[in-house]
């Protein structure tokens, strides 16, 4: 942050505090910039809690994207196998129920052939079922009138051997037919096994495309619940970027700000001149001492920066020792409000006043009346809030009072 913003943001700050300061004031006071400061180092503390759990939540989403990344790639690397073998699957059953085709086209045309063997067989042996028939029915005619029609003994016997010839060829015609039918036949079984093989290949190759692409569903659904995952993961990433960007942001501008404070507070100190010795500013009874304690309105523990001092509303307060009126007037949560500057860093604060008697800028004495005991601001009944402050800082006052 440069200079120029650093002065520019106290010139703000002096401006905005401005309406809390008495007419003559010009600047603002070194106790109320004081308190500013505490409220700004405290905040500043919260704030850097806040950055440090904002890191370690994107330190977080950080890891758990990169698992996601890592196994989102297992997945893809799984599904990309998966798609290999459900490719190598599809081919091979295109090959398969190719060569299904072209066997069922075989049987189809060797049933074809079959039934063309079986009739032509069926016609010969109906013939020659005739013909045999009307041998034996005629046997002795016709073998009487070959007897009686041969004109020797030769002729005779060629006569019947004609017969017999022409019985035996329809014979052996019907033994070929039957051959061929037998073969054909044969050849249908052997085509009808290949085929129910083939039937049974193509099943087991579906039943296998259909197990990959059921693990195809699978991995793919696991893959988008992965990426789903992945940009909600981001989108969250980016949101805790962009708050921890913010917190950031804000940590610069506290520290900017307190920068700006501890200016204010160094360039208004060191007017006052004090004895060095102080006295009680008000007779009455400590309630409550210096350190942290549970606040009595707010209820939580916070440091009590001063002590309190039990006083009737309107009891005088006196200067704890001389110096300078650095602030008198009303600030939230002490209400009506007197500070002094006594030089060397030292200063003293009066709060909770019904009144004040005092202005700002003005020199007191040790001992002077400078307000009256109230109950304004944080308090819950008549009492004096006094602090002592080295350098801005709170003290305990009981280390400078008699």
């Amino acid at each position: 942050m440069s200079r120029l913003r650093t002065l520019m943001l106290a010139a703000i700050l002096a401006a905005l505090f401005a309406g809390l300061v008495p007419a003559t004031a010009h600047a603002l006071t070194a106790v109320q910039a004081q308190d500013e400061l505490s409220r700004t180092r405290e905040q500043l503390s919260l704030m850097r809690q806040r950055i440090a759990a904002a890191s370690e939540r994107k330190a977080g989403l950080d890891a758990q994207i990169q698992s996601i990344d890592t196994h989102l790639g297992q997945i893809e690397g799984d599904l990309a196998q998966t798609e290999a073998q459900i490719a190598q699957v599809e081919r091979r059953l295109a090959a398969s129920r190719d060569k299904l085709d072209r066997l069922r086209e075989d049987l189809r045309a060797n049933r074809a052939e079959l039934r063309a063997a079986e009739d032509r067989l069926g016609l010969q042996e109906i013939a020659f079922e005739q013909r045999v028939v009307m041998a034996y029915k005629a046997s002795d005619l016709s073998y009487l009138d070959v007897l009686l029609s041969s004109s020797s003994f030769d002729d005779l016997l060629r006569r019947l051997r004609v017969v017999q010839d022409v019985v035996g060829g329809e014979h052996d015609l019907i033994g070929e037919l039957e051959e061929a039918r037998a073969a054909v036949a044969a050849q249908r079984d052997e085509l009808t096994v290949k085929q129910d093989a083939a039937v049974k290949a193509a099943a087991d190759l579906e039943q296998q495309r259909s197990e990959l692409a059921a693990l195809r569903a699978a991995q793919r659904e696991q893959r988008d619940a992965a990426y789903a995952a992945r940009q909600d993961k981001g989108a969250t990433l980016a949101a805790a970027s962009s708050n921890l960007a913010e917190l950031e942001r804000q940590e610069d501008q506290l520290l900017d700000q307190s920068q700006a404070l501890t200016s204010i507070i160094n360039g208004n100190s060191g007017g006052g001149h004090g004895t060095g010795a102080m006295m009680w500013p008000v007779n009455g009874t400590v309630t409550s001492g210096f350190g942290y304690r549970m606040h009595p309105i707010l209820h939580k523990r916070l440091l009590h920066t001063g002590i309190d001092i039990a006083a009737s509303s309107g009891t005088a307060i006196w200067a704890a020792d001389g110096g300078k009126v650095i602030y008198a007037t009303w600030v939230s949560g002490y209400g009506n409000t007197v500070a002094i500057d006594h030089g060397g860093g030292i200063s003293t604060l009066y709060a909770h006043q019904s009144s004040v008697a005092v202005g700002y800028g003005q020199s007191v004495k040790k001992g002077q009346v400078i307000g009256y005991v109230g109950s304004t601001g944080y308090a819950t009944g008549p009492h004096l809030h006094f602090e002592v402050r080295v350098n801005g800082t709170p003290v305990d006052p009981m280390g400078y009072l008699p």
